[in-house]
């Protein structure tokens, strides 16, 4: 979007104020400024080269960037891309990002991951009884199953299950000896020529090793493959799908077979493999699956559209751990369960955090742990 489209919708806007009742942020802050309308009042200072305060700079940083105004704005303002391309201008410019980007985009730089894992316990997740056997990027298969980082070092099951099922199916694919961080954190962050460089070295790998298909279990890392990626390079494509669409395709085909559990459950919908993923949504394909393993599905909303973000979204734990705290609180309140299923895991590990923080006795756990319990019972 260039800045005078951008100027151009933030004058459409009639200050109705309606996307004040689902901003997150707003809600648990009742700071105008960390609003979707206050948010577009300090992009539109920043697009008229007009100051703006540290204060103001946060705030567009504590966006969790879930675009539900863009859902309610009456003007069918894209502000979740408005507020992105704040951070973009404000990089340019040298004012931003804060301090704690930067440091994990070093991380990222020199341990080729957002978490601050060590690269040697990349694959310490790998299933014992696949270690010897495993041949990596040997294998000749144009299928890559790509973890990410917060699967490989964080929710570790959501690597480990997800090649097991595949496994058990019989799929073709392999996996990558020493796999890249996808870069999506450095985008969000607003620093686009250093995101542009880790997509292309990422291609070249993926083109080394003959990869066309590509499977995600990470809601971020679908994002940016699927989407981004796309913005950036017009000869990019790569078939990139969720982990959830190739199993529900596996149980359609008879390849996966699932038994009862008879358990009551809510199901959280990532934002980014719901309203934010252009060639989905994945609403059906999980509550199928779910349905299928004997689960009896609790709801955070009426529309799976609106499902609320985890609080986690666009890195905003780094810069007001409060902020993200109380959103998952708010979130935790509505459940009916005690056992909470997300199919991304960056939205587990930050549910878990949560939990930890409030000690509210709630199991956060990734959809595929569900799905292979139903196929081993």
């Amino acid at each position: 979007m260039n800045e005078n489209k951008i100027l151009e919708e933030i004058e459409s806007c009639i200050d109705c104020k309606i996307c004040l009742d689902v901003c997150d942020t707003y809600i648990v802050t009742n700071d105008l400024l960390k609003s979707p309308n206050g948010r577009l009042k300090i992009a539109k200072k920043l697009f008229n080269n007009h100051e703006i305060s540290q204060e103001e700079l946060i705030s567009l940083y504590t966006c969790t960037l879930c675009a539900l105004c863009d859902l309610v704005c009456q003007q069918s303002i894209k502000i979740s891309e408005i507020i992105h391309s704040s951070k973009i201008k404000l990089v340019k410019e040298k004012k931003a990002p804060l301090d704690i980007h930067n440091k994990i985009i070093n991380g990222i730089i020199e341990k080729d991951n957002s978490v601050n894992g060590n690269p040697e316990e990349r694959l310490s997740w790998l299933p014992e009884n696949y270690e010897k056997i495993e041949i990596f990027e040997k294998k000749e298969s144009d299928t890559l199953l790509f973890f990410g980082c917060m699967s490989s070092f964080r929710v570790k099951e959501s690597a480990t299950i997800p090649y097991e099922i595949l496994k058990l199916a019989d799929y073709d694919f392999k996996i990558l000896e020493n796999e890249p961080c996808c870069g999506e954190y450095v985008y969000s962050a607003g620093n686009i020529e250093l995101a542009n460089k880790i997509f292309e070295e990422n291609i070249e790998i993926f083109k080394k090793n003959g990869v066309k298909n590509l499977i995600v279990t990470c809601g971020g890392c679908l994002y940016a493959f699927d989407q981004v990626y796309r913005k950036f390079f017009k000869d990019y494509d790569l078939n990139v799908r969720h982990i959830i669409d190739v199993i529900y395709d596996l149980e359609k085909n008879g390849k996966v077979k699932l038994k009862s559990l008879n358990k009551t459950i809510t199901y959280h919908d990532p934002c980014r493999l719901g309203r934010k993923y252009e060639n989905g949504p994945l609403f059906s394909e999980p509550r199928e699956l779910l349905k299928k393993c004997g689960l009896d599905i609790k709801e955070l909303s009426e529309n799976p559209e609106d499902c609320p973000c985890c609080g986690a979204g666009s890195g905003i734990r780094g810069v007001d751990s409060s902020i993200c705290i109380n959103i998952g609180k708010n979130l935790f309140n509505k459940l009916e369960t005690k056992e909470f299923i997300s199919s991304c895991p960056l939205c587990v590990f930050n549910f878990r955090y949560i939990n930890y923080k409030n000690q509210m006795d709630i199991e956060s756990k990734y959809i595929t742990d569900y799905i292979l319990e139903s196929m081993k019972k």
